[in-house]
């Protein structure tokens, strides 16, 4: 029988294939939706694009609809979460504001958030016109002001304070920003610089998140 080598292929599960076929699906269709945008792509564009039939993408995906919601969410909400769930614990809340700035701002200063950007903004505009569309995108805010709105209802415990507002409306201010930075840094970038987002994030909120020693 002959030795094992390691130039040898690794058989995948089909669990396995099957991931790996929805990815570049969904690699395919970020591409498509990015250069028709939503309405004019269509699933046989997106299929030739990963290098597939119509029946890779319907083992995997029901809609069109599902696949646009699923790559949105997996890149973007999954994005945000663990970019708060991995905000060092050490850290104090003001120096979390500040790190957590310095992260969205980043977001917009690669390609690939540039571009899922534009996918949000696509989201956004059908949401205005479809219900569908409007209950993804208040189920994707949801979640992340249940996360933002949680940290902050723990700072305040933890300094035995009271929050000024309902830490879910500080929270909704806070994307408020986020977005409104991005749009505005999208189309005149050198009039609205990323720096932007640190000094605004402190100068609004910054007042809230000091603790008694001022950090």
């Amino acid at each position: 029988m002959a030795p094992a080598t390691k130039d040898k292929a690794v058989r995948l599960t089909r669990k396995e294939r099957q991931a790996q076929t929805r990815e570049r699906l969904l690699d395919a269709a970020a591409q498509v939706f990015i250069r028709r945008g939503f309405a004019a792509s269509s699933v046989e564009e997106i299929c030739t694009e990963a290098g597939f039939t119509r029946g890779a993408f319907y083992s995997n995906f029901e809609t069109k609809e599902q696949m646009f919601f699923e790559l949105l969410h997996a890149r973007v909400y999954d994005g945000y979460q663990r970019m708060l769930q991995e905000t060092p614990p050490e850290l104090s809340p003001l120096e979390a504001l500040r790190l957590n700035a310095r992260r969205a701002a980043e977001v917009q200063s690669h390609d690939e958030g540039r571009w899922l950007f534009q996918l949000w903004l696509e989201c956004l505009a059908l949401a205005a016109r479809d219900t569908e569309f409007a209950r993804f995108a208040a189920t994707f805010w949801s979640g992340n002001r249940s996360l933002v709105a949680g940290a902050i209802e723990r700072m305040y415990d933890q300094r035995g304070e009271e929050p000024p507002i309902s830490p879910r409306h500080i929270a909704s201010a806070l994307t408020a920003i986020d977005i409104g930075l991005a749009i505005q840094h999208l189309v005149d970038p050198k009039d609205v610089p990323l720096e932007t987002y640190p000094q605004v994030y402190e100068l609004l909120f910054g007042p809230m998140f000091k603790g008694a020693d001022g950090t």
